[in-house]
């Protein structure tokens, strides 16, 4: 069954409109040019896919994408272009193939093979409801999933995020996103950098000012010599060529007696012994004293001064290096290194400290603490600080390939943090991968039998298959509708062919011959044959779904109400042989005869129980067209007015197509008119407050064109004047004498408003 027909950009359907139904029965009525044709053409051609209908489409209840007919649904259109392709086209027609009442046992064999297989479509269907559920909750796990990946793209995208640049292509659908993360491969180890530290890199690799970095200069010291660490470790002492010498040499402190000769040195006469702080002879002193002191032992004074410069201007040379604190790629460092420079510089002053004391007491024996632990341990940050100012270096020179790599490492990142919410929608993907399978194989079982039946009831029909129940069908309709002039005899049963003849010439090709009207009939009883059988002996039955377009278009009022009827009958009370039915028609009065409830007691229900009885039996739909298009509107069968209350309809709306509101002028004023008196109409005409008014001679030229060859007319005036067209036509009525039924009709509602009609 169909559940929604799309039109846009074809014919006169300019903007996307569509059908909505859920009933077996829809009744679409609509104006000459309103678009029924293309309706009804559209569905004739839905297998073929026709070019101009590739913007137009179906959404069916039994279909696997529910966008066209299932194999097993079949439609059949009557309208304009069948009747000339079955009719007009040859002298013969195809056979229509009926099931004889004479073969008891094969009709049998073919009933219960068409309610097995009528039991395999319901389970079949059961089946794809079964699928479609599944896919269906499927669907909901995967855009909870796909919503969830998406917020990557809202965390790292836009405004001046420097990770933008990695989602080239990935940034418009969710999908594609999605899947592209999908596609990657979960790293088995952690990423070598954290995002946090890929923006860092990008920020610096992307600032247009970045430069290569010098690398740092590792810290120099050579410290002392081993002759100096020896002369530290001597113990520097006067010579023996003295008074003093013994006396020195037993107190083993030369140290304290060259103290004493500098304080001697410094004092003026009278001069007093340092040690015993009696008067003494100044000269004689320190002659004495000095002879204690030989010039290795100045020499070696002299050397502990020079190792103690030396040390300490190498301390000076030792300075703290500020890129680790300028550098963020550094900066984790800067800590260890102020800390390592600290220590390092901490042990040499002492190390300056003991040298001091040396030179102080020339005699005692000193050594240095040890520095090597200190100095490696602060040119290994360097070091690292060094690879990493390479690496940056590296970089910055090969800028292309360094994005490409953080990009890469950024996606693992991106992989591992969602790593929870991809493998579990693989894991919800095989498992419903794994049950469609299984439905798929039960479906395929199902459609196997279901071929096995469709055989059974191919073989069977072979047995009883013939156009003589078609035939017979068409010649006593034909005489129900008091037609005896013509009937359709058998022209080749072996082909299955038969032909029209009048009674009393059996050779000529008639259609030609006959009325619309005949044509119409002919025609119409024929489809009705074609829908009640099969195309040919071969194939089997399938669900149908009928479309009729304006099958009255040219009869009288006796055979619009049989065909009325017989469409009812045929179409509307046989709820098991037709799927589903389409009836549009531009004729009021047959709209609302096929519109008619079944219901005896409806007239006595109130409005509204009325409508909700009709509503059970079909829609009802208007095509209405205004200068944007055709479209749908749905109707309550309260809504249907007469032909002439229509026509006003269009009138009263301004936004109907300009040829629509002309026509429908015409035609009120042909149906008014000639009602009241022929002449009434070239009196108005005549009079010189019409004739002679400018502003409604393109309505006068208009409405005295006959009846409907010129309608194309109106649209080769440049510019449809509504105000102007309005203004002859209230005119007309009033000069007539009747502007109060002007007045009263012009309140009907707008066409396309079905509200206030």
């Amino acid at each position: 069954m169909i559940n929604k027909i799309s039109f846009k950009d074809v014919a006169c359907f300019k903007e996307a409109t569509s059908l909505y139904t859920d009933k077996k029965v829809n009744l679409i009525y609509g104006l000459n040019g309103t678009g029924k044709s293309t309706f009804s053409e559209f569905l004739r051609n839905i297998v073929s896919h026709d070019e101009k209908f590739r913007d137009c489409s179906i959404e069916t209840d039994n279909s696997e994408n529910n966008m066209k007919l299932s194999s097993d649904e079949q439609i059949l259109v009557y309208n304009e272009k069948w009747v000339k392709e079955n009719f007009y086209q040859s002298p013969t027609l195809k056979g229509i193939f009926s099931l004889s009442q004479g073969n008891a046992t094969a009709k049998g064999n073919i009933d219960k093979a068409n309610e097995e297989k009528a039991r395999l479509d319901i389970l079949k269907k059961s089946k794809e409801d079964e699928k479609n559920n599944s896919q269906n909750d499927f669907n909901r796990k995967k855009t909870t999933a796909v919503n969830a990946i998406w917020q990557i793209k809202k965390d790292y995208t836009g405004g001046e995020r420097n990770t933008d640049q990695f989602f080239t292509g990935l940034k418009r659908n969710k999908e594609d996103l999605f899947n592209y993360v999908l596609s990657l491969p979960k790293p088995q180890t952690a990423p070598s950098k954290s995002i946090e530290n890929i923006q860092k890199e990008l920020s610096t690799l992307l600032d247009n000012n970045v430069t290569r970095i010098n690398p740092l200069m590792v810290v120099f010291f050579t410290g002392l010599s081993d002759q100096e660490l020896n002369l530290l470790k001597k113990e520097i002492v006067g010579s023996n060529n003295s008074t003093f010498s013994t006396l020195i040499e037993q107190l083993k402190n030369s140290d304290w007696v060259n103290a004493g000769l500098n304080y001697v040195e410094s004092q003026q006469e009278p001069a007093y012994c340092p040690f015993c702080q009696q008067q003494i002879n100044k000269e004689h002193i320190i002659t004495e004293l000095k002879a204690c002191f030989d010039k290795s032992y100045e020499q070696d004074k002299q050397q502990l001064q020079i190792i103690y410069g030396n040390y300490n201007q190498q301390i000076d040379n030792i300075i703290e290096d500020h890129a680790f604190a300028q550098n963020d790629f550094l900066k984790d460092l800067s800590d260890s290194y102020n800390a390592a420079l600290l220590n390092f510089k901490s042990v040499l002053k002492n190390n300056l400290t003991i040298i001091k004391s040396k030179i102080d007491t020339p005699s005692k024996h000193v050594e240095l603490d040890p520095v090597t632990n200190e100095f490696n341990s602060l040119n290994a940050i360097i070091k690292l600080a060094n690879d990493r100012i390479n690496e940056f270096n590296s970089k910055i020179e090969k800028k292309d390939e360094t994005l490409e790599s953080l990009k890469k490492i950024f996606w693992e990142n991106i992989r591992l943090q969602y790593d929870t919410t991809l493998e579990g929608f693989q894991d919800d993907e095989k498992n419903f991968d794994k049950k469609q399978q299984k439905i798929e194989e039960e479906i395929s079982e199902i459609v196997e039998k279901i071929k096995k039946q469709d055989k059974i009831i191919t073989e069977q029909s072979k047995l009883v298959s013939n156009i003589e129940d078609a035939v017979n069908n068409i010649n006593n309709r034909l005489l129900e509708l008091g037609i005896d002039s013509f009937n359709i005899i058998k022209y080749n049963e072996e082909k299955a062919e038969y032909k029209l003849v009048r009674s009393k010439d059996e050779g000529d090709n008639i259609f030609d011959s006959l009325s619309e009207g005949e044509k119409m009939i002919i025609s119409f009883l024929y489809f009705i044959e074609e829908c009640k059988g099969k195309d040919d002996s071969k194939s089997t039955n399938k669900k149908k779904i009928v479309i009729i377009d304006d099958p009255i278009s040219s009869l009288s009022h006796i055979f619009v109400f049989n065909v009325g009827v017989l469409i009812k009958e045929e179409f509307f009370s046989s709820s098991k042989k037709y799927e589903q039915i389409f009836v549009l028609t531009h004729n009021l009065y047959f709209f609302y005869e096929l519109a008619k409830s079944p219901c005896k007691n409806i007239k006595r229900l109130k409005e509204e129980e009325q409508e909700k009885e009709l509503e059970k039996e079909f829609h009802l739909f208007r095509i209405v067209k205004t200068t944007k298009g055709s479209s749908f509107v749905p109707m309550k069968y309260s809504e249907i007015q007469n032909d002439y209350q229509m026509y006003w309809s269009v009138v009263n709306d301004k936004n109907s197509q300009p040829a629509l509101i002309a026509n429908c002028m015409r035609n009120i004023i042909d149906y008014f008119f000639g009602f009241i008196m022929n002449n009434a109409l070239n009196e108005v005409f005549q009079k010189k407050d019409f004739k002679e008014n400018i502003k409604f001679q393109a309505f006068y030229r208009y409405i005295n064109r006959e009846s409907h060859s010129d309608n194309i007319n109106i649209y080769d005036m440049k510019d449809f004047d509504y105000a102007s067209f309005q203004e002859a036509f209230q005119e007309v009525f009033k000069l007539a004498g009747y502007e109060e039924h002007y007045n009263k009709m012009s309140k009907i509602g707008c066409y396309n408003n079905v509200s206030q009609c």
